[in-house]
């Protein structure tokens, strides 16, 4: 079992593609154990940084309700330039509005508490998903790991977070599209490690879980618009 310590070096190291953090995961007495901690604790440390950072932003922006006062000024004169229906205009962007304003704490009360939970639900989420999409894959194509040494490697995804912990500074951000793109970089090594796949089949592998989990998300995003338009329709 690899101590908690030792965490700090294995996401460094997993960040350069180094062989070595994938190869002490799958070597690990309980891979699986240690990757949901590593998991957890990467990810619990980049949600109180949002969270942190959140609030900080919040308190130097004006009132949420002032802020949206504005936009929706905004709105409506673009609606009458597009020729477009006010009440729907509004309607979409009061929307949006609450949901960005609540997750990113704006909104203020216990919303700037949100991202502790959610950054590590979604962390656990795609670990999960990634893990047992690669394992099942890899083996179609020849792959040779486990599920669990697979669980122990991938979880070393979630090694990009820890940029993550630069939003502690008001207004600063993280692109979302490196910390994808780095992750499944990581995710390749993970699964060219654990599986003993060559680069074509282990790049391969990760393409076809990304193209699922975009697949995924696309019918959640279907499913949620068309909820909500429903509901709109009462």
């Amino acid at each position: 079992m690899l101590q908690p310590r030792a965490y700090p070096e294995l996401v460094a190291k997993a960040l350069v593609l180094d062989n070595d953090p994938f190869e002490a995961m799958v070597d690990d007495d309980n891979p699986w154990m240690e990757g949901f901690v590593l998991v957890v604790a990467v990810s619990v440390l980049a949600g109180v940084a949002l969270a942190f950072g959140g609030w900080l932003t919040a308190a130097t922006l004006p009132a949420p309700d002032a802020a949206l006062t504005t936009i929706l000024q905004g709105g409506r004169q673009l609606a009458a330039l597009l020729s477009l229906p006010t009440a729907a205009v509004k309607q979409v962007i009061t929307a949006v509005w609450s949901l960005t304003a609540f997750s990113s704490g704006y909104r203020g009360g216990w919303s700037h508490l949100l991202p502790i939970i959610s950054v590590p639900g979604m962390a656990l989420v795609w670990w999960i998903f990634f893990s047992v999409a690669a394992f099942g894959i890899a083996r179609a194509f020849g792959g040779n790991g486990a599920l669990r040494t697979t669980l122990g490697a991938a979880a070393l995804t979630v090694a990009p977070l820890s940029f993550l912990l630069l939003s502690i500074v008001p207004f600063a951000g993280v692109s979302s599209v490196m910390l994808v793109v780095w992750s499944a970089l990581i995710g390749y090594r993970a699964i060219h490690v654990a599986q003993e796949l060559d680069w074509r089949r282990a790049a391969l592998t990760t393409l076809i879980v990304y193209a699922m989990a975009a697949v995924v998300i696309l019918l959640l995003a279907a499913a949620f618009g068309l909820g909500y338009s429903t509901g709109g329709l009462r």
